[in-house]
């Protein structure tokens, strides 16, 4: 879709270049809408003030100024399901509504409101919002066939699957009980989405990010008391043989669903701490899993974290917890200890453990347009940040669930999953998902990802692990706050009528080692040569320079508080209400 933006002083006016008659004019006193012919403005009543061309609407949202509209300007082809065009959102816009807005407030009230919109623009210019024009993106093939045949017949705004319809608050100006506008709303999805092309296949890999309690790695953990889950993601790994023979397999993962936060405080691994008694857990994880049975069917539970340490209590927290639930199975799979030396081939152990519900659970099966078969249950994987070992765990059961398929879909050719080009494909992709799940949590690629890639852990990947690391262990403790109030902003109803701009951080303690380090060099070469000399004058600026390092950091931690880049639109203790 091609629309030709016109932003006068009175409205704006979207120009649908495929349909002059159903243009779309908002009028910016009021925020109505309506729908019409478009023939020119009349610039004796209104003034032109910009023209764009874009490719669709993201919505309105409000600041403490005013109105601004959002919108993006360009779109890339990622996938094609059922001849429905997936594209990847890009070159985004925001307008104000009037050109001098901003500069009616007062001088603080602007700079808390342009690190607001520099926060939305953060946002929206990641690489990961999809879209398309035709096609249902928030749904799995299972729900929309599963849907009514009046729902299926109905607008995709109308059928959404509101946790990863992200932009939904502000397209409500459209929302009209006639329908007549719903051609102009387009839903967004965060998360992942990339095909590739196999002769007559298509492999395609679709990740739906749950907008509700979305944010960073360290400052959102665990549950609410309303079961929603940090880190929740819906994965979709769909083979198609031309439009009309499909299967869809899906996985979950999400953060371990109890009252928990590990938030940053320059530990490496910060500390957990656990909230609210154990009816609070107990109500929170079950509706959490009624959730995931209503959507799904029998859950198996494939738990990777580490039987010792933090990670200990909270999975016998979390052991405990299931024991009653129904339809549901606990696998508790140490990852880090069973494959530690990089025995990853020790992963088969977890497989021949999930074997019988893989082949239980099934895949959904459509050909010509006809539901052959259904998956009836899900496996939900974790791993303590929901990242790393859970993508290495996800890419092994979907793998083994394309045997099972191999055995019930005709079109399948018996060799189809044994070739080079498969295996390139297959580990590629997955290896690219896992990579933007975790930029989209961490900051930065996933972990482990050199096995996902190539199907062997060597030294080199381990090399840029630690290269990951450090670099999240940075962005985690100064950088996440601004990260996660941009993430809070864009998906809650955040009271901005006495706005707080995001504290800047002093100088990190990088800096403050960097700079004594240099100082007990500058003054170990200038002083200390004098008195010693060789080993003793070596071992004096050792002593030196590891004792202002030592100090550095011993400062740095009793100063945490200050230091970490901590949210400002919320108390992080809130959020597990």
């Amino acid at each position: 879709m091609e629309i030709q933006l016109i932003n006068t002083n009175e409205r704006f006016i979207f120009i649908n270049n495929q349909n002059n008659k159903s243009s779309l004019f908002l009028n910016k006193p009021d925020n109505k809408v309506s729908i019409g012919p478009f023939d020119k403005v009349n610039e004796e009543k209104e003034r032109i003030l910009s023209q764009l061309s874009i490719k669709g609407i993201i919505g309105i949202i409000q600041l403490v100024s005013g109105y601004y509209l959002m919108v993006f300007k360009d779109k890339k082809l990622v996938a094609t399901v059922m001849d429905k065009k997936i594209f990847q959102m890009k070159d985004i816009e925001v307008i104000p509504f009037h050109a001098n807005q901003l500069s009616l407030i007062n001088i603080p009230d602007q700079d808390s409101e342009e690190n607001h919109l520099s926060m939305i623009k953060w946002l929206l210019s990641s690489e990961y919002f999809y879209f398309s024009y035709d096609y249902d993106l928030t749904h799995t093939l299972q729900r929309q066939y599963e849907m009514p045949e009046q729902s299926r017949k109905a607008s995709i705004y109308e059928r959404c699957d509101e946790r990863f319809f992200w932009n939904e608050k502000y397209t409500r100006f459209l929302d009209d009980a006639s329908g007549k506008f719903d051609d102009w709303i387009l839903p967004i999805t965060m998360g992942f989405v990339e095909s590739k092309k196999l002769g007559k296949f298509d492999f395609t890999l679709i990740s739906r990010r749950n907008l509700h309690r979305s944010g960073t790695r360290y400052n959102v953990r665990g549950i609410d008391k309303k079961g929603n889950v940090a880190n929740n993601v819906e994965t979709e790994q769909i083979i198609q043989v031309n439009s009309n023979t499909l299967t869809s397999f899906v996985q979950v993962r999400g953060s371990i669903p109890l009252l928990w936060s590990q938030f940053p405080t320059l530990k490496y691994k910060p500390a957990v701490k656990f909230y609210g008694n154990e009816k609070d857990n107990t109500q929170s994880l079950q509706k959490h899993f009624d959730q995931l049975h209503k959507l799904y069917g029998p859950t198996t539970i494939v738990n990777l974290i580490d039987r010792k340490g933090a990670e200990l209590k909270l999975g016998e927290a979390y052991e405990k917890n299931v024991k009653s639930l129904k339809d549901t199975k606990y696998i508790w799979f140490d990852f880090h200890s069973i494959c530690k030396g990089m025995r990853y081939d020790k992963l088969s152990i977890l497989m021949d453990q999930l074997a019988d519900d893989i082949k239980q659970y099934g895949f959904f099966y459509l050909e010509n347009g006809k539901v052959v078969k259904k998956q009836n249950g899900v496996f939900r994987t974790n791993c303590i940040d929901n990242l790393d070992r859970t993508n290495v765990v996800q890419s092994l059961i979907t793998r083994h669930s394309l045997a099972n398929q191999l055995l019930h879909v005709k079109e399948f050719p018996s060799d189809l999953f044994k070739g080079d080009s498969f295996e390139y494909v297959f580990k590629n992709v997955w290896a690219d998902h896992g990579d933007a799940i975790s930029t989209q949590y961490s900051g930065t690629g996933a972990l482990k990802n050199d096995f996902t890639r190539t199907g062997k852990r060597n030294f080199q990947g381990v090399l840029r692990d630690g290269e990951n690391s450090v670099m999240r262990y940075y962005l985690n403790n100064f950088k996440d706050g601004f990260r996660q109030d941009s993430y809070f902003l864009f998906t809650n109803d955040v009271d901005l009528t006495v706005p707080k701009q995001h504290e800047s951080k002093p100088p990190s303690p990088l800096i403050w080692i960097s700079s004594l380090v240099l100082a007990s060099v500058a003054i170990s070469y200038l002083y200390l040569p004098s008195a010693t000399s060789g080993a003793t004058g070596l071992l004096a600026q050792t002593i030196t320079i590891a004792g202002s390092i030592y100090i550095a950091l011993k400062l740095a931690m009793k100063n945490q508080s200050k230091i970490v880049d901590k949210p400002t639109l919320f108390e992080l203790d809130s959020i597990y209400n």
